[in-house]
């Protein structure tokens, strides 16, 4: 038997959806830059994937070619009509664009909304504290983010739900394959977005006010500044890729939680693991499995020479498991661990999430105020996978809450 036949990537296995990491495993060990079925290389070790996404000669680019399935075509066309977002562009257009937002969405702007985030977290507790069992996904996790983004966007609170069922449909657009269906959603939820942040847009410079959306009409560098289909392609992304990498951050970090009772206990009974925690929880069950980069030039990965080209996906949840740099505890949950922020779930390089310090405060906020205000939590049934090739989570966790502290 090959190693290709014994060593294999396949998202949509069961087995891999519900435990990818002993898959992994295997192919750090024995296939390390691993020709998948779809024709694209995949890179598992850490060292690997931190020298492709740090190297200033790959491309983030999607290519459209004439074999794409006829149903995603209206997709494809409608995509390479707008301007694309931070996250399908290249230096010089990407260095430009993020210098601008970075201006607006830095560490300290973040930590100003730590009292407001924390706000948002009790009150939905309290709402839900009468309950005895929710679902975390759609009850917590999924209103955590988007409450945090909308208000710091400074939108109406009636516009909440609209906003959540567009944004739903289009995060299916970070995946590579997508049903006919998931395509018309897709395209009218773009559509009603971009209108409604077209009328916010404007109502915005008319009112502007003390929030990210007012901040980022204004920003301004060496007399630069974006344009109104750059910032709606902004604030767009920011409801989507930004949101739903915080729901599986906080769904999955609770499941690891909750299956290692040890670190579960020291979560409840020691706030300096606050600290570490989400960074922890991101590198142990990362959101994001997977990030995709076009060579330039040719690389050599582990010992295998890629020639220019290539596209290579670098396994972001394979990395962060690897015991070349983590060492033997790299499949432990540990909330301690003083390297922990070492891990690729955000990227590296000139693509590093614009959102890490956004995400990290939600998900150490709401992951330690639910499990200490319930101290008898609990899993009411086995949770369902998303089923999902890029954005690793949950779809329903259904959790039995116990009383309220």
């Amino acid at each position: 038997m090959t190693i290709t036949e014994e060593v294999s990537w396949n998202p949509l296995d069961p087995g891999f959806v519900a435990d990818p990491y002993p898959h992994y495993g295997k192919l750090r060990d024995d296939d390390p830059v691993h020709r998948t079925l779809i024709g694209a290389l995949l890179v598992t070790r850490y060292d690997d994937v931190h020298d492709v996404l740090r190297n200033p000669n790959t491309s983030v680019r999607r290519e459209h070619h004439d074999d794409v399935p006829e149903h995603m075509k209206p997709l494809t066309e409608r995509y390479e009509e707008r301007t694309p977002s931070i996250l399908g562009l290249d230096p010089p257009d990407h260095t430009r664009l993020r210098k601008l937002v970075q201006r607006t969405f830095t560490p300290r702007a973040i930590g100003r909304m730590r009292d407001q985030t924390t706000s948002i977290v009790d009150g939905l507790l309290d709402d839900l504290a009468d309950r005895s069992e929710i679902d975390l996904i759609a009850d917590y996790a999924f209103v955590v983010p988007f409450a945090v983004i909308h208000s710091m966007l400074g939108l109406p609170d009636a516009d909440m739900v609209r906003l959540r069922t567009w944004s739903q449909a289009l995060v299916q657009t970070l995946e590579p394959f997508m049903t006919p269906e998931q395509v018309d959603e897709a395209i009218e939820g773009g559509t009603r977005m971009d209108e409604y942040l077209r009328e916010a847009l404007a109502w915005k410079r008319s009112k502007p006010g003390d929030d990210l959306f007012t901040e980022l009409i204004a920003v301004e560098e060496e007399g630069d500044s974006m344009s109104e289909q750059e910032l709606l392609s902004m604030v767009s992304l920011l409801f989507v890729a930004g949101h739903e990498t915080t729901v599986n951050l906080i769904g999955n970090g609770i499941c690891a939680l909750l299956a290692h009772p040890d670190q579960l206990g020291r979560v409840r009974a020691d706030s300096t693991v606050d600290e570490t925690l989400a960074d922890e929880l991101l590198r142990y069950d990362s959101p994001v499995q997977n990030s995709g980069r076009r060579l330039l030039e040719p690389m050599v990965l582990s010992g295998v020479k890629v020639e220019a080209g290539e596209m290579v996906m670098t396994a972001l949840g394979a990395a962060n498991r690897d015991p070349r740099f983590w060492g033997d505890t790299a499949d432990d949950l540990d909330v301690t661990r003083p390297d922990a922020a070492r891990h690729v779930s955000f990227g590296s390089g000139v693509h590093h999430c614009l959102g890490a310090a956004l995400a990290r405060m939600e998900g150490e906020i709401a992951v330690t105020r639910l499990l200490r205000r319930f101290s008898e939590l609990s899993l009411a049934a086995e949770p369902t996978f998303n089923g999902r090739i890029i954005l690793r989570g949950r779809d329903r966790i259904p959790i039995t809450l116990g009383p309220s502290s």
